[in-house]
């Protein structure tokens, strides 16, 4: 029986054979959505990275996950989105958010608001439906060509995720081991899209997750030890996060926050180590991680799909084995199932990934 929708994140940063490689790979293992980041400091400039993914999938829709206002004109994004819509017969979607990473290399500290977000949203929608607006006091010219392309919004801040609800066709969210945050979450989607007289059912949920499957929990850990290590660093500090925190973990998590090193994103580097003696890796891993063996992802996945999640793509840029990653949860999905089929070999219709 197929389960939830399966997707990944996936990234161009310095191994082109590699990006290409792995992108076939997750097409031929039978993903349903592949997803490209926005973050000029750290990987290949987004449009030109989705060009290169489009030449080598054929069945699953290619995602921005995500792009931001800040970044290009609301016209220049509704044209790139339009041309991959146009190269992949219609399997495209634009993920846009407030910022996140993108901001490191435009060397700001602060994202977009949930304001210019809403006008972004709005300002693509229309140029997508072959329209105009009026972006910082001048009305753009109608593209060419363009095609109505669904938008989502990432969101984790409940007034963001309100915002989702009352305008974006999707929302894509942080999911963890942790089934009840996702509950709250979608929850307030939900809310807010019926507040705004839109069905609620209508929306479609994609969750994010720093994914690591392997027969051994310490050594699944340990693959994504740096990511977990960022959750506990950064990612608790808004008040809605500190709500979730239980009283006995505070003063580990405001330990981890001052001693976090943003530039020490390496397995078994100090911050992980940090994590893991202040006990925070359960944590970090419930608010924004799928750790466990391929039999526990799957009744993950059934339980995510239970509450109403759609699909569920695990982010691979910083992750040791990105090709077995991708095997493992795939089976673990269900994917090729109806056919009988292994996921394909290494080497196959591309280079060996280590």
């Amino acid at each position: 029986m197929r389960l939830v929708r399966l997707g990944a994140i996936i990234e161009w940063t310095e191994d082109l054979p590699a990006f290409r490689g792995l992108m076939r790979l997750a097409d031929e293992l039978g993903y349903d959505v592949l997803g490209v980041g926005d973050s000029p400091f750290r990987a290949q400039e987004l449009f030109v990275s989705m060009t290169t993914a489009a030449q080598e999938v054929r069945n699953a829709t290619l995602a921005t996950t995500v792009t931001t206002p800040i970044i290009r004109h609301p016209t220049i994004t509704a044209c790139g989105v339009s041309s991959l819509h146009e190269l992949t017969g219609g399997r495209v979607v634009l993920g846009i958010g407030n910022g996140g990473s993108a901001m490191r290399a435009l060397g700001r500290t602060k994202g977009s608001t949930r304001q210019e977000v809403r006008e972004f949203v709005t300002a693509v929608r229309a140029i997508l439906g072959g329209g105009s607006a009026y972006v910082d006091g001048y009305h753009t010219e109608p593209l060419g060509r363009s095609y109505a392309v669904p938008i989502f919004i990432a969101a984790d801040h409940p007034k963001s995720l309100r915002q989702a609800g009352e305008i974006a066709d999707g929302v894509i969210m942080a999911v963890g081991m942790s089934v009840e945050h996702v509950e709250e979450k979608i929850a307030i989607v939900r809310a807010a899209a019926t507040e705004a007289g839109r069905d609620p059912d209508a929306i479609d949920i994609w969750g994010f997750t720093f994914a690591s499957i392997e027969d051994d929990r310490a050594q699944a850990i340990a693959a994504i030890g740096p990511s977990l290590a960022s959750i506990a660093g950064w990612r608790l500090r808004p008040a809605h996060m500190r709500a979730k925190l239980p009283p006995a973990l505070l003063g580990a998590v405001e330990e981890m926050e001052r001693r976090y090193d943003p530039s020490d994103f390496v397995v078994g580097g100090k911050n992980v180590r940090l994590l893991e003696r202040l006990g925070l890796v359960d944590l970090a891993a419930g608010i924004g991680a799928t750790v466990g063996d391929v039999a526990e992802t799957e009744a993950h996945l059934k339980r995510l799909e239970s509450i109403g999640v759609s699909c569920v793509l695990a982010t691979l840029p910083s992750h040791l084995d990105p090709a077995g990653t991708l095997r493992r949860f795939a089976r673990a999905g269900a994917l090729r199932a109806a056919a009988g089929a292994e996921p394909p070999a290494d080497g196959v219709r591309g280079p060996t990934l280590a």
